[in-house]
């Protein structure tokens, strides 16, 4: 069963809505397009992963939870997914990388040959997935659960793979993961049922998600650098116009009248979780206070303070 689905994370939401928001002549854009590259693939990796995994119902109870941060000893660490067994727990690293990947050992090093024949160093998942083992280990023993803990790392991509020898972590495909778990046995059954439930449910607890918000923080910028406009749902034009109680695009003519919570969501992950009259009619280009004021009002947020302390709560 799973306890807890994959949702988008919030850094790419935030990604996503500052590659909107910054112009493209800026320093920081190129970095930030290459990581927003990177964390989309990498979330479409773990998607593919997830999509592979329903096909996995064993005949012994089991709990899978995808995307889990937890703290342990001040420590926080991601595991992309778990999977709770009577015998042991599976920790999953998905990784999502094109070209070829060679894997060498003694060290251990992965190298990510591009087809333009160049080679990088990656970051090794194996001596990630360690580091988690060891934390999840202690998370457990902290509450009296001893459990074996397993580990794997798997490819989205269908990556051409080299390795010098066979490692003691195993590394498959995503499509093999699911049929590779039905060849381990179960037999030393060390938490039944109640207890797979009541472990997955305490994982889900005490899960933390990485907020990265506001974005303008995390990448040391400023409200200055934030493109400001409602942005055209269908040909991103950014200058959409607020009139005849609607908003429409002077480009492709597209119209709605709910086309300024999309710039009320960018500035909330970008800028801040609070917005006054003042910060709205500059961010959505309205000249208006009181075309501004009946947008917020209408936007179901919460209203906080009085005049010029007044705000509209974002986020609770």
């Amino acid at each position: 069963m799973i306890y807890k689905e994959r949702t988008m994370p919030k850094k790419l939401i935030g990604q996503a809505a500052l590659m909107r928001r910054l112009h493209p002549d800026h320093a920081k854009y190129q970095p930030l397009r290459e990581s927003y590259r990177n964390s989309k693939a990498g979330f479409g990796g773990e998607q593919d992963f997830d999509k592979h995994m329903k096909e996995f119902k064993p005949h012994y109870p089991y709990a899978i939870l995808h995307d889990i941060c937890l703290k342990q000893e001040g420590i926080y660490f991601q595991m992309d997914s778990i999977l709770i067994t009577p015998a042991f727990i599976y920790i999953f690293e998905v990784k999502n990388f094109g070209g070829k990947i060679l894997i060498k050992s003694k060290p251990t090093q992965f190298i990510r040959e591009l087809p333009t024949g160049e080679r990088k160093v990656m970051n090794s998942p194996i001596v990630e997935l360690e580091r988690k083992q060891f934390l999840l280990t202690n998370w457990l023993a902290e509450r009296k659960i001893q459990l074996p803990v397993k580990t794997l790392v798997a490819f989205a991509f269908t990556n051409e793979l080299m390795m010098e020898e066979e490692l003691e972590t195993k590394i498959l495909f995503t499509n093999e993961v699911p049929n590779h778990l039905r060849t381990i046995p179960v037999e030393n059954e060390l938490i039944n049922k109640d207890e797979i439930q009541r472990l997955a449910i305490s994982l889900r607890n005490h899960h933390q998600e990485y907020d990265p918000f506001p974005m303008i923080e995390t990448l040391s910028l400023s409200r200055d650098d934030m493109l400001p406009g409602v942005i055209c749902p269908s040909c991103g034009f950014r200058e959409m116009k607020w009139t005849q109680k609607k908003w429409q695009c002077p480009h492709c003519n597209y119209a709605s009248t709910a086309c300024h919570l999309d710039t009320l969501a960018d500035w909330n992950c970008l800028v801040s979780k609070r917005i006054t009259n003042s910060e709205f009619r500059n961010f959505a280009c309205v000249e208006s206070s009181h075309i501004a004021k009946r947008l917020l009002q209408g936007s179901g947020l919460s209203k906080k303070g009085e005049r010029r302390g007044a705000h509209y709560v974002l986020e609770e």
